[in-house]
C-alpha cells in the first residue's frame, strides 16, 4: 500500500524505493557497502532475473579500485570480465580483493562445510585478508549456511518463481515475499526501468535499482556455457 506516497507494509514498515541514476550517491544500502573492507554479499533468485548483472554492477559502483576475483574451479573462461582474474582454490585469492563466486552451490555444496573445513576456515579470516566474498545462489536452501553466518553479510533479493519460493529455507521465505512485491510494485511504478535491475535490500528497506555495468552482455550472462560436465 502507499501511505503518505511512500511505499508501506504493515509488517516491515517505509520502503525507500531508490530511482536515482546515481545510486552511488543516494542510496543507504549502497553508501554502507561501498564502506565495507570485508564482509559477505549474496545475491538471492531465480534464474534469469538479473543476478550476475546486477552483483558485478554493484561491485562495479562499490569496489571500482579493489582487486577483484572470480573463484572457479571448472575452468570457466573469465577473459571477458575486464579487470578480474580467476583463482581456482581460496588460497590463491590475494589480500584486500572481492572474491566473485557464481552460482555458489556448484563450489560449496550447501552441506559440504561438515566434511570439508575449507569454507568455515576462510571465512572465520576474511577480516584478516581483508576479503569481500559476492556470491550469487538461485535459493539459499541449496546454500551453506557458513556464509550467513559470517561477518557483515548482507542478502540481496531479486525476484523468486512462486514456485521457487515453496522450497526456500522458511527463515528467509517471508522476507522473499516482501522482496517479490517491492519488486513488483517499483517495476510497476518505474516502467522504463529494466525489472530485472530491481534489487531489495531488507537490512536497510530499500528497493534499488542498479544500472547495468557498460562491458556487460551475453557473453557474461552465460559465462559457463562451454563448461563440461563431469
Amino acid at each position: 500500500m502507499i501511505v503518505g506516497g511512500k511505499w508501506f507494509h504493515p509488517t516491515i514498515g517505509t520502503l525507500r524505493v531508490n530511482t536515482s541514476h546515481n545510486v552511488s550517491k543516494d542510496s543507504d544500502a549502497i553508501d554502507y557497502i561501498k564502506g565495507m573492507e570485508h564482509g559477505i554479499i549474496a545475491m538471492v533468485g531465480s534464474g534469469k532475473q538479473g543476478k550476475s548483472c546486477s552483483l558485478h554492477s554493484l561491485i562495479d559502483i562499490c569496489f571500482p579500485d579493489r582487486r577483484k576475483v572470480i573463484l572457479d574451479d571448472s575452468g570457466a573462461d573469465v577473459s571477458t570480465f575486464p579487470g578480474y582474474t580467476r583463482a581456482s582454490k581460496v588460497s590463491d585469492i590475494p589480500l584486500d580483493s572481492v572474491v566473485v563466486i557464481e552460482d555458489v552451490n556448484r563450489v560449496f555444496h550447501s552441506r559440504g562445510s561438515s566434511k570439508d573445513p575449507t569454507l568455515q576456515k576462510w571465512l572465520g579470516v576474511i577480516s584478516h585478508k581483508g576479503n569481500v566474498v559476492c556470491f550469487t545462489t538461485q535459493s539459499l536452501a541449496g546454500t551453506d549456511l557458513e556464509f550467513l553466518r559470517s561477518q557483515d553479510s548482507i542478502i540481496v533479493h531479486k525476484r523468486m518463481h512462486h514456485e521457487d519460493l515453496n522450497f526456500e529455507r522458511p527463515e528467509f521465505r517471508e522476507e522473499q515475499v516482501f522482496a517479490n512485491d517491492w519488486i513488483d510494485s517499483s517495476s510497476n511504478g518505474n516502467p522504463k526501468r529494466d525489472q530485472r535491475s530491481w534489487c531489495f535490500f531488507p537490512r536497510f528497506n530499500e528497493c534499488v535499482s542498479i544500472p547495468k555495468v557498460e562491458w556487460w552482455d551475453d557473453r557474461h550472462s552465460h559465462m559457463f556455457r562451454t563448461v563440461r560436465i563431469s
